[in-house]
This record gives structure tokens, sequence and C-alpha cells, in this order.
């Protein structure tokens, strides 16, 4: 089994290709999902999270407040470092989970949006970046997150750069045009790494 790591900055179009490989029939592991489920009542980050940043981060019916969470890490760097520090090793084993309950796929997929960030790449056998220039993202940003303009360069500069993680990367999808676009670019590579023609 191969295992893909694919990932991009803001708005580059990581959740559409996860999105078309899962209709192609393709496992997409969601590391941003198991990090979510992570803060769940019950889970072994929701204890360790309340521990490290105390109950005031906790609603009335006991769930942590993601939003005041978010605001207690933003500006502080270690507070962000333990966050993450509980929150990876989860989501890592989930995915790891995930690889061997899929284990008999020719490949299966994750993604990861801090994928370089966090130092995972050595845990895939291909990296996939998916991008796009710097302001077909922060237009994206804009119609469909509702984000000000400033908001979607800061939300950018905060990423890793995006000539950093194609060079870094296996494979690099370039995404400027449209879905459709980006669909049959995906079935070309697939079709040529099937062939064994890919490199």
């Amino acid at each position: 089994m191969i295992k893909a790591g694919i990932t991009g900055t803001i708005a580059a179009g990581k959740s559409t290709v996860s999105l078309i490989l899962r209709e192609m029939g393709f496992t997409v592991f969601d590391s941003d999902l198991a990090a979510r489920q992570c803060l769940d009542p019950g889970e072994s980050g929701y204890i360790q999270v309340i521990e490290h940043f105390g109950r005031d981060i906790l609603r009335e019916d006991e769930t942590i407040d993601r939003k005041k969470l978010a605001s207690l890490i933003f500006a502080d760097e270690q507070k962000r470092e333990e966050l993450n520090g509980i929150v990876h090793p989860y989501v890592k084993q989930k995915m790891f989970d995930c690889f061997r309950e899929h284990g008999s796929e020719k490949i299966v997929f994750a993604e990861v949006p801090l994928l370089f960030e966090a130092g995972w790449q050595d845990l895939f056998d291909l990296t996939i970046t998916v991008t796009c220039e710097d302001e077909t993202a922060i237009a994206r940003c804009i119609r469909d997150r509702g984000y000000t303009r400033e908001e979607a360069e800061e939300r950018l500069a905060s990423q890793i750069g995006r000539k950093a993680q194609i060079e870094a990367s296996d494979i690099v999808f370039y995404n400027d045009g449209t879905v459709e676009e980006l669909r049959d670019k995906l079935r070309q590579w697939l079709k040529e790494a099937e062939n064994g023609t890919e490199g």
C-alpha cells in the first residue's frame, strides 16, 4: 500500500482534491476532522487540554469552547506547541489506524494541511502539494470564506510558503483553474501512476 499525504496552503484546493478522490472511490483520511474529534468529551485529548488550559475554556455543557481555546493559543507560540503536543499524537494514531484498516488498498490518502510544518513528510511514501497563486488563494478566501483581504493575507503569511511546499513534494497539482480542470489533472496522474509511467 502506498501512503500518500496531501497538503497545500489555504484555499489552494486540498479539500477539493480529497473530495474528488473520495468520489473516485479512494480512502482519504481527514486530519482536521481527527483533530476536532480529539477535543470531544471522552477522547484522550479532552482531559489533557483541560489540564493544560484550565476549565475556563469549557462551555456550560462541559464541551470545549474551540473559539476560546483558539484565542488562547493564537498569539502564544508556547501554548500553541502545547496544544499541538496533545493533538498531533492523537491525529497520527488515528491516521495509522486508517492505514491499517485499509491496508489491502493500493493507495490511501491523508489530507494534512500542516504536513511539512509538523515534520510528517517521512510518514508517507508520497507527498502531494495542491497549490495556486497567492492572488487566487486570496480571491477564494474573500469569495468563499468571507475573509477580508487583510485576513486572507495574514492566513497565507502564517503558513509555510508555497515555494517551499513545492520543492519538498513528490507531486504538485497547480489549481488556478476550475474544479473540472483539477479533476482532469487528477485522473491523468492516477492513470499514469497505474501504468507505471508517473515520475
